[in-house]
């Protein structure tokens, strides 16, 4: 399972995604597991023009799949405030 972020609103380039986590999981066929993951804030840095590391409000996305192809990535929305 790989875990990856998107800045949908960022005031410098950003990478389309990010990888931020993964965990190697093994299922048989038709097998299902739950995988807890833990996505700090920190994780949504960008380095900006003076390139200071900063964390910026905005939207983002959540992806998760098992790979980097966004044809298999489920995605979740979520907010970081001021």
């Amino acid at each position: 399972m790989q875990l990856y972020i998107r800045d949908d609103v960022t005031s410098v380039s950003w990478a389309d995604k990010e990888l931020k986590a993964f965990r190697q999981v093994e299922l048989a066929a038709g097998e299902s597991q739950v995988v807890e993951v833990e996505v700090p804030v920190a994780d949504c840095t960008i380095v900006d023009q003076p390139g200071q590391r900063i964390v910026e409000a905005g939207r983002f996305e959540l992806l998760i799949g098992p790979s980097s192809g966004d044809e298999v990535l489920l995605r979740a929305p979520f907010t970081v405030a001021d």
